[in-house]
């Protein structure tokens, strides 16, 4: 998608929400929350029982870079009491602030505003622009989401006090599963002696800044590599036999399929957008342990 193409698109959807806003008063449907991706799902519903509607803006297989929301995701983010936004996707950013404009009664917590943020350049990523330079993949690592964990708790507490008491039940749970996945994190991380790791779209920088290990990313800047940065990076992962390379289903693989089949890495496939966070993390760990101990 061209960048034309998609600030067009904004503008319908930016249009399209005015007019569902702006179309007479209505009563807000209190028990609606919204979310940018299905991670952050997984905590409201462990927090809450399930007992709010969570309207998740880019759903299961989709990509946060090429999202464009339905008329209904539309209209339930404008019914919603609160708006959990990772903060830096790139369609956050294209209405985040027109949305806030339309519909003030909306508490939106931006969980970036907690996190100590990597930044760089302006990074593309294939289709899609990082805003200011900045990684969005917070919710990889465990240790940030450990740290996020309150300001999710807090502001459902808030928000929905009728659900207060549920949400603070559940907390300590959630706590400990979360503090458990960093802590077998930290442990696999620490024993393992090879601590690189390649993958296609560098979905891991938190992860790997806050267990002491290495990305390595296909793409370059966030684009395919050219032929002579595939060879470097190949020379490279022979030397230093790196055996594994990470892939998502939503990008194309046969770049990182080329690497593996010239290096002998193998294959493995994650998804930063599952609904499951803890499963996640925990197939993260015992991937490492199986092929970088």
């Amino acid at each position: 998608m061209r960048k034309r193409d998609f600030m067009r698109i904004m503008a319908v959807l930016v249009t399209m929400l005015g007019v569902m806003i702006g179309c007479g008063e209505r009563e807000r449907k209190e028990d609606v929350v919204s979310v940018s991706i299905l991670p952050v799902q997984y905590f409201i519903d462990r927090l809450t029982d399930n007992a709010l509607e969570v309207n998740v803006m880019v759903p299961q297989g989709a990509s946060h870079g090429t999202y464009s929301p339905s008329a209904r995701q539309m209209q339930r983010l404008s019914d919603s009491g609160i708006y959990f936004r990772i903060g830096y996707l790139g369609y956050e950013q294209a209405f985040i602030r027109r949305l806030n404009e339309l519909n003030p009664e909306m508490k939106e917590v931006n969980l970036s505003n907690h996190v100590e943020l990597i930044r760089g350049m302006p990074v593309v990523h294939g289709d899609h622009v990082h805003e200011g330079g900045v990684d969005p993949h917070i919710w990889m690592s465990p240790a940030v989401m450990l740290s996020l964990l309150p300001v999710i708790k807090n502001a459902l507490v808030e928000g929905y006090p009728e659900y207060q008491e549920t949400v603070e039940a559940n907390y300590p749970a959630l706590y400990a599963d979360v503090e458990r996945s960093h802590l077998l994190m930290q442990e696999i991380t620490q024993s393992i002696s090879q601590k690189r790791f390649l993958i296609f779209h560098p979905a891991l920088t938190y992860l790997a800044r806050d267990y002491g290990m290495e990305q390595v990313s296909i793409e370059h800047e966030g684009k395919e590599p050219s032929p002579g940065q595939l060879s470097q990076l190949i020379r490279e992962a022979r030397a230093e036999t790196i055996p594994i390379i990470f892939i998502q289903e939503e990008y194309d693989q046969r770049n990182a399929e080329l690497v593996a089949a010239e290096t002998g890495a193998e294959l493995i496939q994650i998804n930063p957008l599952a609904y499951d966070w803890l499963q996640e993390m925990n197939d993260l760990v015992e991937v490492f342990k199986q092929y970088l101990q």
